[in-house]
């Protein structure tokens, strides 16, 4: 025991002496950002990104033992022949495993032509490398070829009921929405029969409400409750903040930072169906007091009717090693996909993928439901792609080395209803988008990124989704240390104009540099700092904010 305490106080001796090391900024080359001093965040709030990830970045990503093989079931490596069958077999076969389950899957090539579902938690699948030489998943038919998934009917019923088009102006031909634009994957988390994402509002069901919640503040761990009869120390459970005032709404407010901008209409339209959520872990109740993991995103006031309610959803779940091969197909055009995408993460929390390839994908991977998880070195090459990683209702993710080697429309985006996400470490090396995609997603942060774009005038910084959930996201996204490489010629004592989001309240932009001087516009109350300024003394805020936080 006096051996295991001596160790412990060793090691946050030594997280101290690292922090503080990462912090001083001591280095007469470096600069420290005034953002980051507690006089500066009293005026300027930067959010707190170090609970992104797998158990909140506490914990290494595990590494259990492999106990069932593909092979067993039939499924043979490099023979040219049909493996769906003996994949399906042994995906049934872990799911009937009492207790955690590792599907291994050896070198060689695999036919895949339908989805492999994971339906339950401690489930990892395990390749063996993502290389050429190690496991391939090819998948020679898209998803639409397949039966519509009963988890996508009512997206199919949404988007026939409200006539959603897409113009192909290369062949001037109009074109029904693919069910498989932002959904779908050859390997799908999900909650068995769980809707995890509203379409249709007369689908809405009430949810399970655990406690209807009296109040809380932005930042703060505690809630007041009216109950904790049915609350549980460990369980995850979903936050529910709802607009009930419509247009000119306290929440929307709050949300956008009170400034002066067009809200879409989705914003108000259904009142009983939470306008934002937040997963939450509980760790401790007191009487009428509930203690929670994360900090909290938003106020909690009466008016935003706030109530925690139960939220279904599987963990430990596991991804690696794999490399996806479709075959070569051009780029159908903008949202009429077929459907050639590697992994789908619904209903899914403090979970991984990682070590992954994907080649001439219309999808990389996709989320949706989701919370704590990492996605981490992650490649896409090949042809156009839609997404490389899409986090669409998702909340504290970590993505981390994503490496962007094919076109893209959108190569790292936050989408409709991300939350608190991070995309770190990351290089975007063709087509370069850090896209915020609408949908009243908010504080998420892109962190340490570096840039090669080779197309005058364009902006890496884009937006994207429909006008009803306008504003393009929501007050303090962040991008921090983006280092960009233009790679044409320019003249040197001309910057180059970087147009950002303009409907965006209340960025952070810190230390966005290039080989050119850069001039950025950017929406309403955004705080901007070290533009043009090279040897940032830290390099990535979600890692400086993840010391801070386990040295203290």
């Amino acid at each position: 025991m006096k051996k295991y305490k001596s160790s412990f106080v060793l090691s946050l001796m030594l997280s101290a002496i690292l922090f503080i090391v990462t912090c001083s900024g001591t280095d007469g080359n470096k600069w420290m950002p005034e953002i980051l001093s507690e006089k500066f965040q009293k005026d300027h709030y930067l959010p707190d990104y170090s609970y992104a990830g797998y158990h909140w970045g506490e914990s290494p990503l595990p590494n259990a033992k492999a106990n069932l093989n593909v092979t067993t079931f039939g499924a043979v490596p490099d023979d040219g022949k049909d493996d769906t069958e003996a994949l399906l077999k042994a995906f049934a076969e872990a799911h009937e495993v009492d207790g955690p389950v590792v599907v291994k899957f050896p070198k060689g090539k695999f036919i895949l032509k339908k989805i492999l579902y994971i339906n339950r938690s401690d489930f990892i699948v395990r390749g063996a490398g993502s290389g050429r030489d190690g496991t391939i998943l090819y998948c020679p038919q898209p998803l639409s070829d397949l039966e519509t998934p009963e988890s996508l009917k009512e997206l199919e019923e949404y988007l026939t009921h409200y006539n959603k088009i897409q113009h192909i102006r290369d062949l001037d031909v109009k074109v029904p929405f693919s069910l498989y634009a932002w959904s779908g994957g050859f390997i799908w988390t999900r909650v068995k029969g769980k809707r995890f994402k509203p379409y249709m509002e007369k689908y809405n069901t009430p949810p399970n409400i655990l406690a209807t919640i009296k109040s809380g503040k932005t930042g703060e761990h505690l809630l007041n409750v009216d109950s904790t009869e049915k609350l549980k120390s460990g369980d995850i459970v979903s936050i529910y903040w709802y607009n009930k005032e419509g247009e000119k709404s306290t929440l929307i407010d709050e949300i956008y930072d009170h400034q002066s901008l067009k809200v879409g209409s989705r914003h108000w339209q259904n009142p009983n169906y939470p306008l934002t959520t937040q997963e939450a872990t509980i760790i401790k109740i007191e009487g009428n007091q509930v203690t929670i993991k994360e900090p909290l995103l938003l106020d909690l006031r009466p008016e935003y009717t706030p109530v925690i309610a139960e939220w279904k959803h599987i963990k430990e779940v596991g991804i690696e090693h794999l490399r996806f091969d479709f075959p070569y197909d051009l780029y159908n055009g903008h949202h009429v996909q077929d459907g050639y995408s590697a992994i789908f993460l619904t209903s899914t929390a403090h979970s991984w993928v990682k070590d992954i390839k994907i080649h001439n994908g219309d999808n990389g991977i996709l989320a949706d439901d989701c919370a704590n998880i990492t996605i981490e070195n992650v490649e896409t090459t090949g042809r156009t792609y839609h997404y490389t990683v899409m986090l669409g209702l998702a909340y504290n993710f970590l993505c981390k080395n994503i490496t962007v080697n094919a076109p893209c429309v959108h190569s790292l985006s936050f989408n409709t209803g991300a939350r608190r996400c991070v995309f770190t470490d990351c290089d975007v090396k063709v087509q370069p988008t850090l896209d915020q995609h609408s949908g009243c997603n908010f504080q998420n942060l892109f962190d340490n990124i570096r840039i090669i774009d080779k197309e005058p005038h364009h902006s890496f910084i884009t937006a994207g989704g429909a006008g009803y959930w306008k504003p393009t996201h929501g007050a303090f996204s962040t991008f921090w240390n983006i280092q960009n490489e233009f790679d044409y010629c320019h003249p040197a004592d001309k910057p180059i104009k970087i147009k950002g989001v303009m409907d965006g309240p209340s960025a952070r932009l810190v230390g966005l540099t290039a080989n050119y001087p850069i001039d950025i516009t950017y929406g309403p109350n955004t705080y901007m700092e070290g533009i043009n300024k090279s040897d940032i003394a830290v390099p990535s805020l979600y890692e400086y904010q993840l010391k801070k936080r386990l040295a203290e």
